[in-house]
C-alpha cells in the first residue's frame, strides 16, 4: 500500500523514472550542456531526491550541506550560494534546450519557489507537462525565491494555447494566458530601478533655507542619472520650493512596485570657509544604515560658496547613482542574491559591459530577451540589450542583428526621450552600423541630458579615438578620469592606447595591467602588442593565453576581432606591428 508521499508522487510523476533518468544521463555527457561541475551535481542531486520521494524536504540548507559541501552552520540569508547557483542552472537548462531545439523530446525544467525538477515533453506532441512540482510542505516555511532572469517564458503561452487548441478558438487562448498569468508558480519577479528619498536635516531652526538650496539641487543632479527614481520628502511648513528650484515635492511618496527603497539622509554644514556634507543611505524598511560618507571642500580649492557646495553635491550624486556609485552597487549585489526580470536585467547587462566576458554576456542577453517578452516598452531593457549587441560584437558581424540594435536604440529614445542612457545606446548601435557622425550626435545628446555622468565621455571618448579622432578622444577620456570618482574601462582604455600610438610603451604596460581582465579580448590583444614592442617574453605568452581559445588558431590577428574591426588605419597597423613581434618572440624568433 502507498503511503501519502508515495501516492502524491504517482499523480505528480505519470512518466517513468528509466526515461527520466536517461535524459538526466544524456543531457549531462552532452557538451552542449555548458552547465558547470557544480550545475551538474546540483542537478543529479535534485533528480536524485526526487525519485527518492524527499523533494518536500529540499531546502536551501539541505543542498548547501549536501551538494556544496558548507558546514552546518550555513545560513542562507547571509550565504546566497545555493539561490545563486540554482538560477544560473536554470539559465544553463534554458540555453541548453534553446540550442537543442526540436531534439529534444524530454526536457528537465527547474521552476521557481521550490527545488523540484519539472519534465516536459516536447517530442512534436501536444505539450503535456509530464511532471509538476508537488505542494511545498508547510512544515518548513520558506521565503519564495525570485525568478531567474533566464527562465523559459514562451512554454507557458504555448501550453495554454495548445490546451484550447482544441476548441479551435486562439484568442481564447490568449486570453486564458493574460486572466492566468498571475496564478502560475513561475511567474517572474519584475524589478524597478531603485527610489532615493532625499531628507536634508537642518543644522539649526534657522537654516531652512539653506536645507531647500541643498535638497533641490541634490534632487535635480540626482535626477539626471537614468538608474535612479528621485523623491523629496516633504518640505517644512511655509517653505516653496517651487519657487526657488522649479521642483515639486510630492504630498506623499509615490512608491513604484518592485523598486527598492533607499532613504538618503543629508547633513550639510558651513563653518568659515569650510563646506562639511555628511551623508548617508539608510534602508527605510530596517532603518539599517547601508554606507555612509563625508565629503568637504574650502573655498581655497576654487569657486564661491554656491560652486563649492554644488561641486559638492555633483559628487555625492555620482557617488551615489553613477555606473559604480553606492545605490548601483547594492542593487546590483542584490539581483546576484535574487535575479529578477526589468531592472534586474539591466544590472546583469551592466556587469557585462564592465567585464566582457562570454558567459556574463550570454546571461544578460537572456535576461534581457526574456524581459522583452513580458514588457516591450521597456526603454531600460531595450537600451541595454542595444548595447550588449554591440559589445559582444554581434551587431559588427550580423545585419540582421546590427539592425535589431538600432532598432532598439531608437525605440528606446522614442520611449525615453530625457533618458542620456537611451542615447549612448544609440550612439553605440550608430557607431557599430558605421554611422559616426550620427553616433557622436547621440553621444552629444547623452552629455546634454546628463553632464554629471562620467561614463558618458568615457564611452563616446574610447569611440573617438579608435576612429581617429585623438585629440577629441583623448580629452574626453581625460574629462571622465577626472570627474570620475572610479576610473572608467573606456576612458582608461583610451589612455591606454594612446600611450601606445605614442610609443609610451611602459606607460601603456602598466594601463593595460591596471586593466587586467582575463575576458577582456581588446585589453589583453593591446598588452599582447605592447610586450611584443617592448620585448617581454613571459608577457607576451601570458596575455595570448588569455586571448587564445583553446581551439583558436595560433595567430592572432587584429583583423579577426570584431570589437576591433572599427580602429583607424593608423592605429590597427600599429598594434597589428606589435602583435606581429610578440608571435616572434613566442616562437623563439626575435
Amino acid at each position: 500500500m502507498k503511503t501519502g508521499e508515495d501516492a502524491d508522487r504517482a499523480a505528480y510523476c505519470p512518466v517513468a523514472e528509466r526515461p527520466a533518468r536517461a535524459e538526466l544521463d544524456r543531457m549531462l555527457s552532452d557538451p552542449r550542456f555548458h552547465g558547470t561541475e557544480r550545475h551538474r551535481k546540483l542537478l543529479r542531486y535534485l533528480v536524485e531526491e526526487f525519485f527518492a520521494g524527499r523533494s518536500a524536504s529540499v531546502k536551501a540548507y539541505t543542498i548547501a550541506i549536501d551538494v556544496f559541501a558548507r558546514p552546518s552552520s550555513f545560513d542562507p540569508a547571509t550565504d546566497p550560494i545555493v539561490r545563486v547557483e540554482a538560477s544560473r542552472l536554470r539559465a544553463a537548462l534554458a540555453q541548453y534546450y534553446e540550442a537543442l531545439g526540436d531534439e529534444a523530446t524530454l526536457r528537465i525544467e527547474l521552476p521557481k519557489g521550490n527545488y523540484v525538477p519539472l519534465f516536459v515533453r516536447s517530442d512534436g506532441k501536444p505539450p503535456q507537462v509530464l511532471l509538476a512540482p508537488p505542494p511545498i510542505s508547510s512544515n518548513v516555511p520558506e521565503p519564495p525565491e525570485q525568478l531567474s532572469s533566464t527562465a523559459v517564458v514562451g512554454r507557458r503561452l504555448s501550453v495554454a494555447k495548445v490546451a484550447l487548441a482544441g476548441v479551435g478558438v486562439l484568442a481564447v487562448a490568449f486570453a486564458f494566458y493574460a486572466s492566468m498569468v498571475d496564478q502560475f508558480p513561475w511567474k517572474p519577479i519584475l524589478s524597478e530601478k531603485p527610489t532615493i528619498i532625499v531628507d536634508v536635516e537642518p543644522q539649526k531652526l534657522k537654516d531652512g533655507e539653506e536645507r531647500r538650496r541643498v535638497g533641490g539641487y541634490l534632487v535635480h543632479a540626482l535626477s539626471q542619472f537614468s538608474s535612479v527614481r528621485t523623491l523629496a520628502q516633504e518640505p517644512p511648513e511655509g517653505i516653496d520650493v517651487a519657487s526657488v528650484t522649479g521642483w515639486v515635492a510630492p504630498r506623499s511618496v509615490v512608491r513604484l512596485a518592485g523598486s527598492k527603497e533607499y532613504k538618503l539622509s543629508i547633513s550639510y554644514n558651513m563653518a568659515n570657509d569650510a563646506h562639511e556634507l555628511a551623508w548617508q543611505v539608510v534602508d527605510p524598511q530596517s532603518n539599517e544604515a547601508l554606507r555612509s560618507g563625508a565629503l568637504k571642500r574650502t573655498l581655497e580649492d576654487g569657486g564661491n560658496a554656491e560652486e563649492v557646495q554644488q561641486a559638492l553635491l555633483v559628487r555625492l550624486a555620482r557617488a551615489l547613482a553613477g555606473e559604480d556609485g553606492v545605490v548601483t552597487s547594492l542593487e546590483t549585489a542584490r539581483q546576484l542574491a535574487a535575479p529578477s526580470l526589468g531592472y534586474g536585467c539591466v544590472l546583469q547587462a551592466d556587469m557585462a559591459l564592465s567585464r566582457t566576458d562570454a558567459e556574463n554576456f550570454a546571461n544578460a542577453l537572456t535576461c534581457l530577451e526574456r524581459s522583452l517578452a513580458y514588457n516591450a516598452n521597456d526603454p531600460d531593457v531595450s537600451a541595454s540589450l542595444a548595447m550588449v549587441l554591440v559589445a559582444t560584437g554581434e551587431a559588427g558581424t550580423s545585419p540582421t542583428r546590427r539592425n535589431r540594435a538600432l532598432k532598439l536604440a531608437d525605440r528606446a529614445v522614442a520611449l525615453a526621450p530625457q533618458a542620456s542612457q537611451s542615447y549612448v545606446a544609440q550612439m553605440m548601435a550608430r557607431f557599430a552600423a558605421g554611422d559616426r557622425e550620427a553616433a557622436f550626435l547621440s553621444g552629444l545628446r547623452a552629455s546634454a541630458l546628463n553632464p554629471l555622468d562620467e561614463a558618458i565621455p568615457a564611452r563616446m571618448g574610447l569611440l573617438r579615438y579608435i576612429s581617429g579622432h585623438w585629440s577629441e578622444g583623448l580629452r574626453l577620456a581625460r574629462l571622465a578620469e577626472e570627474n570620475g570618482e572610479y576610473a572608467h574601462h573606456d576612458a582608461a582604455l583610451t589612455l591606454a592606447l594612446d600611450a601606445y600610438r605614442g610609443r609610451r610603451y611602459e606607460e601603456a604596460l602598466l594601463r593595460v595591467r591596471q586593466l587586467a581582465n582575463s575576458s577582456d579580448r581588446v585589453v589583453n590583444l593591446l598588452r599582447l602588442a605592447v610586450a611584443g614592442q617592448l620585448g617581454l617574453t613571459q608577457e607576451a605568452t601570458n596575455a595570448l593565453g588569455e586571448v587564445r581559445s583553446p581551439e583558436g588558431p595560433l595567430e592572432i590577428s587584429l583583423t579577426a576581432e570584431p570589437a576591433t574591426r572599427n580602429y583607424a588605419p593608423e592605429l590597427a597597423a600599429a598594434i597589428e606591428d606589435g602583435l606581429g613581434k610578440a608571435s616572434l618572440q613566442i616562437n623563439g624568433n626575435p
